[in-house]
């Protein structure tokens, strides 16, 4: 993946009272023509006041939602896509199915945000907060201690949740020995399945080396 480039801090207008709900639906249908190139604008809601805004299944792929305020808001199958969301503030939002691949989460609080099934592929969580963010199978995040791309693509995520560590790819959601089982069964002997299992490999070695760094060796 491209290194990101280091973006200045800038401040952010935040927009109020906050966004009617016809003011929301008129930047969407702009930036649903943008998104098909028949004209619109692309949505730039930059600092906006979005908080508890019904948003579920909207296209935002592209979108400008640097600093903006969607805390509360519902963003379930939500096209988020390659969006800006810099210094958003997400807190408690419904993430469910979302599509995160290639959003700029950089600094983004999502501080108790729903998370699950949403797709984080290949976005940049550089300083997020994750902190109580819900996962699959009923977890909930204290962070992302490590993640890796295999050579297809295919993105694994090292989750610290507060019960343990957990493995997500995809939809999948495994404990360690599970996520080992799961691609030695699957893929055993093939070029991926050694791939996959030297990244648990290395998420294994980043586990013990978590631990070393808070009960020192014993």
């Amino acid at each position: 993946m491209p290194e990101t480039l280091e973006i200045q801090a800038f401040a952010y207008t935040k927009l109020s009272p906050g966004m009617t709900n016809e003011e929301i639906a008129a930047v969407l249908a702009e930036h649903k023509l943008w998104v098909k190139e028949s004209g619109g604008k692309r949505a730039n809601l930059r600092g906006a006041d979005l908080s508890c805004a019904n948003l579920f299944g909207a296209d935002l792929s592209c979108a400008n939602l640097g600093g903006a305020d969607l805390r509360n808001a519902d963003l379930g199958c939500a096209n988020l896509r390659n969006a800006d969301l810099r210094n958003a503030k997400l807190r408690n939002a419904d993430l469910r199915d979302a599509d995160l691949g290639c959003a700029n989460l950089r600094n983004a609080n999502l501080l108790g945000a729903d998370l699950r099934d949403a797709d984080l592929g290949c976005a940049n969580l550089r300083g997020a907060d994750l902190r109580d963010a819900k996962l699959n199978n009923d977890k909930t995040a204290i962070d992302i201690l490590r993640r890796a791309t295999r050579s297809d693509g295919w993105e694994f995520f090292l989750w610290h949740c507060q019960d343990g560590f957990y493995v997500t790819a995809g939809c999948r959601f495994f404990d360690i020995s599970e996520a080992r089982q799961h691609w030695t069964d699957t893929r055993a002997g093939t070029p991926l399945g050694d791939e996959s299992l030297d990244i648990l490999d290395m998420f294994e070695k980043a586990i013990q080396r978590e631990f070393s760094a808070r009960f020192g060796n014993t």
